[in-house]
């Protein structure tokens, strides 16, 4: 990914923001119940119960309060800019974005249940399914006056327009019908969809894709 190129004068707190999204929620839809034939039909259930309420509470809800840490030092920096002090996750007072490795989580969980190891739920492994989720490249600073240069715009499938002076993100096109967090190939790429809350546009959320390669 290409980083966002900005003069000083040029750069937002709303571009900061859109540049540095956290990462998609969960979109599991796994519910209690305290019907016991849950329990007994589907063997899963309370590993699934476990996976999203990991998800929600150890990686949404930080992700979240780091995203509104993020907007607020963003609109602090607005009124004073500065190109050696733009906010980021990761570096106070902004929390770093954490990922959810389900692959990992499904190791924690055989270890969490396995008769040999004597955890049943007593000792359990430390949560190594929770991961930190990697910055794109730092803002890059242009002399006033310098341009950044132009973005080819994607044109395949959901893929959208280019956003300006923000490399490597384009908004959603009229096709796009798909979830937060889907990963789509087309031909000029791969990409992320992020559907998150923002202020500055109507209805206050806003929806882009990221390209990935």
């Amino acid at each position: 990914m290409e980083p966002l190129q900005s003069t000083l004068a040029d750069l937002t707190a709303a571009k900061i923001v859109a540049y540095y999204p956290p990462p998609a929620p969960d979109s599991g839809s796994v519910q209690g119940s305290t019907d016991p034939n849950v329990y007994v039909n589907d063997p899963n259930y309370i590993k699934e119960l476990n996976r999203h309420a990991f998800h929600r509470y150890a990686v949404d809800v930080p992700n979240q309060s780091a995203a509104n840490q993020l907007d607020f030092a963003a609109k602090q920096w607005e009124a004073n800019k500065s190109a050696t002090s733009i906010p980021k996750p990761g570096i106070s007072p902004v929390s770093a974005y954490v990922q959810f490795d389900d692959t990992a989580f499904d190791q924690w969980w055989q270890q969490y249940n396995h008769d040999g190891l004597g955890t049943m739920g007593e000792n359990a492994p430390p949560l190594f399914f929770v991961k930190p989720y990697p910055n794109p490249p730092d803002i890059k600073i242009l002399a006033e006056g310098q341009q950044p240069p132009p973005q080819t715009a994607a044109t395949d499938g959901p893929i959208g327009s280019a956003v300006p002076n923000n490399p490597g993100v384009f908004n959603s096109s009229s096709a796009d019908s798909f979830p937060d967090g889907y990963i789509y190939a087309g031909p000029t790429g791969i990409y992320q969809k992020h559907i998150y809350t923002n202020p500055f546009t109507a209805g206050n959320t806003r929806v882009i894709w990221m390209k990935l390669q």
